[in-house]
């Protein structure tokens, strides 16, 4: 717990409010409650700031007549909450071997694992040489777990899980905020990963924890070997994905769909159920309409490609112009 003048403090706040309330954690402004705190970059989440139920929210000059609860008054929010994020990072508790208070269950353990406080670990579940599991993480019954894997605090891994060598589950996501010198500060993510049941995890694949909330796999789904998921996607129920595809923050994918490989989906985006992604394609935007995408061009620079767009959107109606005049010209 930290009182919101200590926090104020910590980032150099201008508070308005009551600097003896004491905050437990942080969250998103639209699920935090009266003990914790959250933070609004601009007027897009204004709504949820006039309605927000946390105890207090970090804002900037422009948005603190607009803070329903207690105010953290801030030149840069984002800065400011990436430095906060530290300060309520829970201190993995490191241990050689198996800590007293795991419970193992009827569960096999291979040699040189090194399981933390608080795991529970199901039934007939198989861990192999080398993995670490973090403190307070639950596995299911009947996983396979193989060596050299890494599912850091706070994990949740349902039943019948198959997880391939390397796999890393809830690994930092990457966010950063820069200063007024142009410096990173690296924000700690907070949140976990959740992976439902009947879930296969391909060797070295990389599954990021959320930054408040929780980065979800879904049950049935399929990852393939060297995928990378980051901070807070969302992967819904029984969709496969490839070698080598890279999926960017806070995107949400749907039930049933299949992504290539090499495919690399951007960040806040939504594919609805039912798609099918072709290889090497980039999706950097919302598909709302079942069915099969494709999408592949070479590297050029960034002006040359905003050219290309421009007359790759045209080219239907291009068609259509030169269809007309090759009529006329037969006409003649």
């Amino acid at each position: 717990m930290h009182t919101l003048g200590e926090i104020a403090k910590f980032i150099n706040a201008e508070l308005i409010g009551d600097s003896e309330l004491e905050i437990s954690s942080l969250a998103a402004i639209n699920t935090a409650q009266s003990t914790q705190l959250s933070y609004v970059v601009n007027n897009k989440y204004k709504d949820q700031l006039l309605n927000t139920k946390a105890g207090a929210i970090i804002v900037n000059e422009s948005l603190k007549n607009s803070c329903a609860t207690n105010a953290l008054v801030v030149q840069d929010v984002y800065l400011a909450f990436a430095k906060l994020t530290h300060l309520f990072k829970y201190k993995v508790a490191h241990v050689n071997g198996v800590h007293a208070s795991v419970k193992i269950n009827n569960a096999s353990l291979a040699l040189n694992c090194h399981i933390g406080k608080n795991v529970i670990i199901g039934n007939n579940t198989t861990i192999g040489a080398n993995t670490v599991i973090e403190d307070n993480t639950i596995i299911g019954d009947n996983c396979i777990i193989s060596a050299n894997v890494s599912i850091l605090q706070g994990s949740k891994i349902g039943n019948q899980a198959v997880i391939a060598p390397g796999v890393v589950i809830g690994s930092e996501g990457f966010g950063n905020a820069r200063d007024q010198n142009k410096q990173w500060h690296s924000i700690a993510h907070l949140g976990n990963v959740v992976i439902g049941d009947n879930v296969n995890i391909g060797a070295n694949t990389c599954i990021d924890r959320g930054t408040l909330e929780d980065t979800q796999i879904h049950s049935g789904v399929r990852l393939d070997n060297l995928i990378h998921i980051a901070h807070n996607v969302i992967i819904g129920k029984d969709t496969a994905i490839a070698a080598c595809t890279g999926i960017a923050g806070s995107t949400q994918i749907g039930k049933r769909c299949m992504i290539g490989g090499m495919v690399g989906i951007v960040g806040h985006l939504s594919i609805c159920d039912n798609v099918i992604v072709n290889a090497k394609g980039t999706v950097d935007k919302n598909i709302t309409s079942p069915g099969m995408y494709t999408g592949i061009m070479p590297l050029m620079s960034h002006k040359k490609w905003q050219n290309v767009a421009m007359w790759l959107t045209k080219l239907d109606k291009i068609i259509k112009y030169l269809d007309i005049k090759l009529k006329n010209l037969k006409g003649k």
